[in-house]
């Protein structure tokens, strides 16, 4: 009757130092692509944030008042007053750095004959978006309610269109009412300072 032969000790340490060996391959395997889905989710986030501050600024000039800012006025006791100042319904704010500030009055959703101020302007590198309550007289309300609506940025410039003369820097003086606006936004990302460009046209009736 032969007897079986069994695993020496060699054998056996041999056999548990390549299933450690397969085990930290497979483990480091699996750690890199933890990381590079953990990057991509974190990069995604990053654009999709950025795209939601865009657009609403957009959605904000794109809703300005043109003719609804005879509303308030038609309202109040002077109708016939053609000759009364108009506030801006875009109007860019200039002075110190860090003290830029692009002031929009809107139509609010669903509210007819009413109009509403909206800022924006960026402060401890943060993006921030003021609404005021709508209001059917002038003055309008000033924007209060500030929401954080980017962070991370390290740089908010606007420059105007200027017929003739092309893209000016603001003064401190401001601009009302500018042709166009370019808005350029810098922002620390995934990958480092990421820059953004963003062209818009608000001359004439919507």
């Amino acid at each position: 009757m032969k007897s079986q032969a069994g695993f020496t000790l060699l054998e056996v340490m041999i056999a548990i130092m390549l299933m450690a060996i397969v085990s930290m391959i497979s483990w480091r395997g699996l750690d890199s692509v933890s990381r590079a889905q953990s990057h991509l989710e974190e990069s995604t986030e990053h654009t999709a944030q950025l795209l939601r501050a865009v657009n609403q600024l957009k959605r904000d000039l794109d809703m300005r008042a043109t003719t609804e800012l005879w509303d308030p006025v038609e309202n109040q006791a002077a109708p016939s007053n053609k000759r009364l100042a108009l506030p801006a319904a875009v109007q860019v704010k200039g002075g110190k750095p860090g003290a830029l500030q692009l002031e929009i009055i809107r139509n609010p959703a669903n509210q007819p004959g009413s109009l509403q101020r909206v800022r924006w302007w960026v402060a401890s590198n943060t993006l921030y978006r003021a609404t005021a309550s709508p209001s059917n007289q002038y003055p309008l309300p000033a924007p209060r309610n500030a929401v954080a609506v980017l962070e991370q940025v390290t740089d908010f410039n606007i420059r105007t269109w200027q017929p003739g003369k092309g893209w000016r820097d603001v003064t401190s003086a401001g601009q009302d009412n500018p042709v166009g606006l370019e808005i350029r936004l810098s922002r620390r990302g995934v990958q480092g300072v990421e820059h953004y460009r963003v062209v818009v046209g608000v001359d004439g009736e919507r």
